[in-house]
């Protein structure tokens, strides 16, 4: 399927059912996902009074935007009467990138290039940096530090000193790494944090360039397949549980200018991760397409919580943990900055 395309590959043979999704690391509600093009079409208006239909969003390879892949597949933007289109970035700084120099009206992005480019002014001229729709949150057994099995790195308390690879310092990689091992009174300050693209984890650690890695999937399973690592602890525990790690943001000027188009934008999310969320199956197969793994990793994979509405209280656990080790000099106030969900049509 061409890029920026819809379809209803799955509706076409899957009734979709209202469901009420009740899970502690999701905050989701849903409305009726219809089985039919009848049943599906918004409230009178919806579609009428949208300041614009055209809509490009910049996204990644990542494994938590099946919902975005499914809400384009089952038409669910169609739906709101939006034509949507994506582009690829390779990291979250280069979405917000995209997103800063108006080549795209929304990206998705881990949060802290966000709160970063917000603490910088990137886009004052802008109206600055809003948050439209949440993406992820990092749950049991998503978010690891891995090493090799004869690696000097056995547990967390041998962390200090060694040499780790991260995606960059800064980002939600090191951030979530740093406050575990605070937790465990290592020292943090004594790591040599290696800049490395999750695609080169498993080549770094075989190379013995590094003694430990961060990794989020499909590259906990990429980096057990190619290198033999094994997982060492779990970095979303104790104070980072449940730490959302990437959303969609759009300029202060774009929300203010088309808040109908947002609103739209949101109800799609909104029932493409409901139906995220309510079977699996139907998630492994955007894996394989989008995030570019093969169906034994997709089928193996600890998938990060999926989410779609706000909670500006739990975002801002993320500037807080940012200021906390000094990735940015003031604090953020993320109610300011979030975008209120649009009740479901």
């Amino acid at each position: 399927m061409p890029k920026g395309s819809t379809g209803r590959g799955l509706r076409s043979r899957l009734p979709l059912v209202a469901t009420a999704l009740t899970l502690v690391t999701a905050l989701s509600s849903c409305g009726l996902l219809g089985g039919s093009d009848e049943e599906s079409e918004p409230q009178s208006g919806s579609k009428g009074n949208l300041e614009t239909s055209d809509l490009k969003v910049s996204i990644m390879k990542t494994t938590d935007l099946a919902p975005f892949h499914l809400a384009m597949k089952e038409g669910f933007f169609e739906d709101e009467g939006l034509n949507v289109s994506f582009v690829d970035a390779p990291s979250g700084g280069d979405s917000l990138n995209k997103l800063v120099s108006g080549e795209v009206n929304i990206s998705y992005a881990s949060y802290t290039p966000f709160f970063l480019a917000e603490s910088r002014g990137a886009a004052q001229n802008k109206g600055g940096i809003k948050l439209v729709a949440d993406a992820a949150a990092a749950g049991p057994g998503s978010t690891m530090v891995v090493s090799l099995p004869n690696s000097t790195v056995k547990t967390v308390k041998d962390m200090a000193n060694k040499r780790v690879a991260v995606t960059a310092t800064g980002t939600i990689s090191d951030l979530l790494t740093m406050s575990t091992l605070k937790t465990n009174g290592v020292d943090y300050g004594s790591i040599e944090w290696v800049a490395t693209p999750f695609p080169q984890t498993a080549d770094r650690l075989k190379a013995r360039d590094v003694d430990a890695a961060f990794v989020t999937e499909p590259f906990i399973q990429d980096t057990q397949k190619r290198a033999g690592a094994v997982p060492i602890f779990d970095t979303a525990v104790g104070p980072t549980a449940d730490m959302p790690v990437a959303g969609w943001g759009s300029t202060g000027d774009f929300v203010k200018e088309n808040p109908n188009t947002i609103a739209a934008f949101q109800r799609a999310m909104q029932k493409g991760t409901d139906l995220a969320l309510s079977d699996r199956s139907l998630v492994e197969p955007m894996l394989v397409e989008f995030s570019k793994v093969d169906e034994d990793t997709a089928k193996m994979a600890t998938l990060l919580t999926f989410q779609s509405k706000l909670d500006a209280t739990r975002i801002q656990r993320v500037p807080d943990l940012m200021l906390e080790f000094k990735v940015i000099t003031t604090a953020i106030d993320v109610s300011t900055m979030v975008v209120p969900s649009a009740p479901a049509a």
